[in-house]
């Protein structure tokens, strides 16, 4: 039986269609649904998606009531319809267009539907043709989410279109974009990506270690299977061979990945690149049915590692993540003139160099000899200027010359006290994006901001690096594809590294740290497209991050936003969002979002529970209150 018919006028935007609703099951159901409507002769089908449902519906009046109770799809008698005046509702549905049963697309729709044509909810077996995709490149997100039913229709993501496309992940604080963007990571590490994550409270720092309670789920079986056992070993063997052969500052974090649960976490999601339907939605004990465990255990045990053919070599042997807790290196770098050293100063010491004072730092920065050009870095350069602003005389350049100068090694000073190393940033950025890199089979670069001092170190570090990158690639010292990697660069906190609102330093002037970190994401944001450079941004107060940088985000993914700033914002950036998907971002549930863009295999924009990260969470959100009343185990 149908789930109802069309009624009213109708467009090839939008129509309704009622539908009869004694137990008040679909009412709320419905809400966010798809449907499918059929064309006279033909196999293809009309695709709308509801958008409201009106149980204040006027056609109940007697006299239509008694057009619409002869279409037997309601299933009523016009005496139940009297007597029953709020069983019969009224749906909203906007058009997506005409899935081509062909050519398995959506194309538009150019004649309005008639009225009194049955309408059904859309099958899974459609929904899973527009969203799903089996090929590597395409990552899993999640399921399509409909209210009161459960699909098997999962949304897949491009990869190329999240990497050199840019995209944005947005929402209030709790409503799940950490773990999004952690399912975006991990899908993106095991297919091939090269991404440099700034993260400023550590969610992003267990990349490469499975999420315990997932790995609870396994470990009786693993440890009474011996074909799988000898398979994470043979695996463990071949990696330590393999992995790339960093300094011994690394080797704690080479062992971690070498441990046997966390082997098993590359082979499970190796497995899965081929058995989409293995992915597991929850990571929460006691979720997981007992014959998914096993199939994906089989899965395993099937997958050839060692067969090219199967997963590229370059995949098998890389390291997963590699954390650094690192600032940029103040120093003459060889690559760069002396103003790019002046501005690492300035940006150390949030404050800028006057143009008279210019005149004089510029010169003692070129007149450095080869040998000083090599030894004098961080506090021994800032100390040998220091000395030549002291034979200043009486300049009126020498007192801010020397704040400026003083303030910048109070900074490193205090990064030093928390244990953060110096990192030569050139060195950094050709071991890690060129293809015979030191660090070239290491997938995941995650700078852990929490330590630095303050929010203009943390953007002094995403300018350098960045700044770095992006010359690199415009001078063709890097090419794409030829002598480097694509990057990606995620910034999570996105409105704390670079910000919207102007902020000023004590001289009055926008910060130098602010400026530099927005300008360095506005050159990749706007030109690092065709050279394989990407964004990846993440906020809860998407009005708040640089608007040129998010603007070129062609992916969107969206969690619950209600703040009116940030809904106005993403009504101008999500050019494919509707009214309705703007009103139903207000009242999404904790880890369902809506996506949008160029990354999804049909250009909709579906509702998307969000599956659980397979990693082992970083910092673990706060619960002093919590903690205090429960009682120990």
């Amino acid at each position: 039986m149908a789930l109802g018919i069309i009624f009213g006028e109708t467009s090839t935007q939008e129509f309704s269609f009622l539908f009869g609703d004694i137990d008040g099951e679909h009412q709320n159901q419905l809400k966010f649904s798809y449907v499918e409507v059929d064309l006279p002769e033909s196999d293809d089908k009309v695709v709308a998606k509801v958008v409201d449902v009106n149980t204040e519906n006027p056609l109940l009046a007697k006299d239509t009531a008694k057009f619409y109770s002869e279409h037997e799809t309601l299933g009523f008698s016009v005496p139940d319809i009297i007597s029953h005046r709020f069983t019969l509702y009224q749906a909203k549905c906007e058009v997506m267009g005409v899935y081509n049963s062909t050519k398995n697309k959506i194309d538009p729709l150019t004649q309005a539907i008639q009225p009194g044509v049955p309408v059904n909810l859309l099958s899974d077996d459609i929904l899973i043709k527009l969203f799903s995709e089996s090929e590597p490149w395409y990552l899993s997100l999640g399921h399509v989410e409909i209210p009161g039913r459960e699909t098997q229709a999962q949304v897949s993501l491009n990869a190329d279109s999240i990497v050199t496309m840019h995209a944005g992940v947005f929402g209030m604080t709790g409503m799940g974009k950490t773990t999004t963007t952690a399912v975006i990571l991990e899908e993106l590490m095991f297919r091939g990506a090269k991404t440099i994550v700034f993260d400023p409270h550590g969610d992003y720092v267990n990349l490469n270690k499975i999420r315990r309670k997932l790995y609870d789920e396994f470990k009786l079986k693993i440890e009474n299977d011996e074909d799988l056992i000898k398979k994470i070993s043979d695996y463990k063997g071949y990696l330590r061979e393999k992995l790339p052969n960093l300094d011994d500052f690394y080797s704690e974090q080479i062992e971690t990945e070498l441990m046997d649960e966390n082997i098993f976490y590359r082979l499970f999601n190796f497995c899965l690149i081929k058995n989409r339907h293995l992915m597991v939605d929850s990571a929460d004990s006691a979720s997981i049915p007992e014959q998914l465990l096993n199939d994906i255990i089989d899965g395993i045990k099937q997958l050839d590692w060692q067969n090219e053919n199967v997963l590229p070599r370059e995949l098998v042997n890389r390291m997963l993540a590699l954390n650094l807790n690192a600032y940029p290196k103040i120093k003459m770098y060889p690559d760069q003139g002396p103003y790019f050293t002046m501005r690492l100063i300035e940006a150390m010491a949030r404050e800028n160099f006057r143009d008279a004072q210019t005149g004089f730092v510029i010169p003692w920065l070129q007149g450095l000899t080869e040998e000083q050009r090599k030894n004098l870095q961080d506090i021994s350069l800032l100390n040998h200027l220091m000395r030549r602003a002291n034979n200043m005389g009486e300049s009126v350049s020498r007192p801010p010359i020397e704040r400026i100068l003083r303030r910048a090694i109070q900074t490193v000073e205090n990064l030093r006290v928390r244990d953060c190393g110096s990192m030569d940033i050139r060195d950094f950025v050709d071991l890690f994006c060129s293809t015979d890199g030191k660090m070239t089979n290491v997938s995941t670069a995650i700078f852990n901001l929490s330590d630095l001092e303050n929010n203009q170190v943390r953007r002094t570090l995403v300018w350098a690096v960045m700044e770095f990158a992006f010359d690199r690639y415009k001078s063709k010292h890097f090419i794409m594809g030829e002598n480097a990697h694509p990057i990606l660069f995620a910034l999570e906190e996105a409105r704390t590294l670079i910000p919207r609102q102007e902020e000023s330093s004590s001289s009055g002037e926008i910060n130098p740290a602010t400026k530099a970190a927005r300008f360095a994401a506005q050159q990749i944001a706007t030109e690092g497209r065709k050279m394989g450079l990407g964004m990846l941004v993440i906020s809860q107060k998407p009005a708040s991050v640089d608007s040129l940088t998010t603007s070129q985000a062609n992916t969107l993914i969206l969690h619950r936003v209600i703040n009116p700033d940030d809904q106005s914002y993403i009504r101008d950036v999500g050019e494919s969002l509707s009214n309705p998907d703007l009103e139903i971002l207000k009242t999404v549930k904790e880890g369902v979002a809506i996506v949008t863009g160029d990354a999804l295999k049909t250009r909709m924009s579906p509702l998307v529970k969000i599956r659980n990260r397979y990693s082992e969470p970083g910092a673990e959100r706060p619960r002093p209150i919590e903690n205090k009343w429960r009682k120990p185990e």
